[in-house]
């Protein structure tokens, strides 16, 4: 029974790592196939309602939706990505740093932590990339700013846990340096649940992404970006609804597709959970 369960969970993490490498290829190649110039303004057919020649009609300028939500994917969710990568190599860093080296330098880089988890993260996140200027790339240091405490504190933990173990004392008898334990020991054993965590976070960060940018201090019009794009068609939403419901239904699709990944990661990564939840 354990082996079915298993391969039921093995299934559904192909099912969506194949759904994930269809949003990459949409965000790699939305550019070049975009029906229409997404940036070109055509003011007889703004605000059109969805039709066959365009399938989720038009904005306000007469820009093809379709287009702009295609060539949108490339800004979230690349820049979401990038996002995590930044948030996870900083905050494992600083975490395994710490776990290691267990003295004043932990001590001060946890305060540091402390301090950034006392404010509410996107509060934070909106009072830097203001201070910044805003700009997809100032919303990324933003909320990179506010993000890597989490990652910090996981792989603190994880390493502690794993510093004092058998393998680890025959391995530091062996005469190895402090920073090949960490690369060759201690990181390959905590990098599931630290993988995992990323995972499960890119929806977070796509949010605050949109949200930052919803909010004005994220990308700059004319560039397409699925948060910014909701907000150019907020005032328009009674009467031209497609034009939030649109890129509103792309983050839609795109944080419940990497969600529900990380959620298949986290079963296929351990065992114990699967058979607890019976899946």
């Amino acid at each position: 029974m354990t082996g079915k369960k298993a391969v039921h969970v093995k299934r559904k993490l192909i099912f969506f790592l194949i759904l994930t490498l269809l949003l990459l290829l949409t965000a790699a190649f939305g550019e070049h196939v975009c029906p229409y110039d997404p940036y070109a303004q055509d003011l007889t057919m703004a605000q059109k309602p969805p039709s066959f020649a365009h399938p989720l009609g038009t904005d306000r300028y007469g820009r093809d939706m379709l287009s702009r939500v295609l060539v949108g994917s490339t800004t979230s969710i690349f820049s979401t990505l990038l996002l995590v990568v930044i948030v996870t190599v900083v905050g494992t860093g600083i975490g395994m740093i710490c776990a290691w080296n267990n003295g004043r330098v932990d001590t001060v880089l946890m305060r540091i932590s402390d301090l950034f988890l006392a404010f509410p993260g996107l509060v934070f996140a909106l009072a830097v990339a203001g201070v910044l200027g805003g700009g997809v790339h100032n919303a990324i240091i933003a909320l990179a700013v506010i993000g890597w405490p989490k990652f910090a504190r996981l792989a603190r933990g994880l390493t502690l846990a794993q510093k004092h173990s058998p393998y680890m004392m025959a391995a530091k008898l062996s005469g190895s340096s402090g920073p090949k334990l960490l690369m060759k020991h201690i990181l390959p054993n905590i990098a599931g649940p630290v993988l995992v965590t990323a995972v499960l976070d890119i929806g977070t960060m796509m949010m605050e992404l949109a949200g930052l940018s919803f909010l004005g201090l994220g990308v700059k019009p004319p560039m397409a970006e699925w948060g910014s794009m909701i907000n150019e068609g907020r005032s328009l939403l009674q009467a031209a609804p497609w034009m939030v419901l649109a890129p509103g239904a792309a983050v839609f699709i795109t944080v419940m597709v990497f969600n529900l990944l990380g959620d298949t990661l986290r079963d296929y990564m351990d065992p114990k959970q699967r058979t607890i939840e019976g899946i």
